[in-house]
């Protein structure tokens, strides 16, 4: 064979060795698709019921109040990311009450979703307009994690309840506690009162040695107005509006009249004109530097807090309100969302309520001005260290408690609730005014309210 040919086929041989012996060639590799962000379970809720209620719109009467100014600066942001469109009608207090009862009255009414509270509740519901939100809250499709209900204060939940049923979601849940000047009282060496004795006596140091000033601001206007004040007054006295044994009124027993002549009595140190203040006149009173403490509701503390509507801020404290003979004792009343049984959108309703209500939103509400009604927020170090009130609160709360305890409460949820309210506002308002006395007031209330409930 030919040396030349023989040595070419080696070579071949050889390279064909090595090549089998070489690693194969590295495989060409796959294109992946990018991973996909899983959304949270409120973007998911959100991005679904923008798909069901998109161009959607409800319609939301309200009455004035700093939850609700919360409320509408977050709508947009909710009207954005659900679709679901908010007519807002806003109107006074009174306003609103006028035009649910002319609803009831007519049974119908043209709103998907009311501003309710505990004296609205009973009423509303017996003429039918009220819808339950039991199915929501039992759904834990409606109910989810990041709107938690449960989270909501239990005495506030408990107010919109009535006959074993919930007719709406708290957002503004209120106590009353005392708010006082810090400066004054370190002014003048006061202590903070702890009894309803030292509460008078306070109100007219304050009077006689600060000129110009009021020794304390509250509501005492005639009507529901006065009843809202003189009830918080009323317990701690050991007086009663209705005996829980035997239901029957008890405005006319020697306790509940001392309350209200102690309630006058304190109204004496108040501002000039007190006899027609509402909670608006209350409050600029105290927040303009015009009284010394104000005997009023927690909802009052975010506006005394700030800055563009308040003079005094810095100089502000908070404590629950005053023992009386009887023990200390507060309420609660407050606001919530209620859907209405006439409309036909209350899965949107629904979306709504627990979208401005929920857990999740609580920062955005509170940084807005709205009142807090969260125990999550209220026992919060850091919220605390921000809203000074708020350990104020949760003393105030347990005051209510004990009264509930005993089966007793601010507001009887009863339907007749309204008409003894105004009774008892009017008559009392009457006695501030020396229109009448105190003990003639307390024997017309009783006399009403006995006829009132039927007895």
């Amino acid at each position: 064979m030919n040396t030349n040919i023989y040595r070419l086929i080696v070579m071949l041989l050889l390279a064909s060795l090595l090549w089998g012996c070489a690693a194969p060639p590295s495989p060409t590799p796959e294109a992946t698709a990018p991973p996909v962000e899983e959304l949270s379970a409120f973007d998911q809720w959100l991005k679904d019921t923008k798909a069901t209620f998109e161009g959607t719109e409800i319609k939301v009467a309200v009455a004035s109040h700093p939850s609700i100014e919360a409320f509408k600066k977050m709508t947009p942001e909710f009207e954005e990311k659900t679709g679901i469109k908010v007519a807002w009608d806003e109107m006074e207090e009174g306003a609103l009450a006028e035009k649910l009862l002319i609803d009831a009255s007519a049974g119908t009414t043209s709103y998907d979703v009311i501003m309710n509270c505990p004296e609205f509740t009973p009423s509303l519901v017996d003429v039918g307009m009220l819808e339950s939100i039991d199915s929501f809250l039992q759904n834990p499709a409606t109910n989810p994690d990041w709107f938690d209900y449960e989270d909501i204060e239990t005495a506030y939940r408990d107010m919109l309840s009535y006959n074993g049923k919930h007719y709406g979601v708290p957002f503004a849940g209120e106590t009353v506690f005392l708010i006082y000047r810090k400066d004054i009282f370190e002014k003048h060496n006061l202590n903070v009162p702890t009894t309803m004795d030292e509460l008078l006596d306070t109100a007219k140091t304050i009077q006689e040695k600060e000129p110009g000033m009021a020794g304390i601001s509250m509501r005492t206007r005639l009507g529901w107005e006065f009843t809202y004040m003189w009830s918080v007054l009323i317990f701690p006295f050991g007086g009663r509006i209705v005996d829980p044994q035997t239901q029957k009124a008890g405005l006319n027993n020697p306790e509940t009249l001392d309350s209200l002549k102690y309630f006058i009595d304190l109204a004496g140190y108040g501002p000039v004109g007190i006899s027609a203040f509402s909670f608006p006149e209350a409050w600029d009173a105290f927040m303009q530097g015009k009284a010394g403490m104000m005997l009023e509701a927690s909802a009052a503390a975010p506006e005394v807090e700030n800055p563009e509507k308040s003079v005094v801020v810095g100089n502000v404290g908070y404590a629950p309100v005053p023992a009386g003979p009887a023990g200390a004792y507060s309420g609660v009343w407050g606001w919530g969302f209620a859907i209405t049984k006439d409309s036909t959108k209350k899965d949107a309703a629904w979306a709504f309520i627990s979208y401005m209500t929920s857990k999740e939103k609580q920062d955005d509400y509170l940084a807005n001005g709205g009142i807090v009604s969260r125990v999550s927020r209220l026992q919060d170090t850091e919220q605390q260290a921000k809203f000074p009130y708020y350990q104020a609160i949760l003393q105030t709360l347990e005051q209510a408690a004990a009264l509930q305890e005993q089966g007793l409460g601010v507001v009887l949820m009863i339907p007749a609730w309204s008409q003894i309210s105004e009774v008892m506002g009017t008559e009392g308002s009457r006695a501030l005014t020396k229109e009448i006395t105190p003990e003639e007031a307390t024997e017309s209330m009783q006399t009403q309210v006995s006829a009132i409930l039927g007895q």
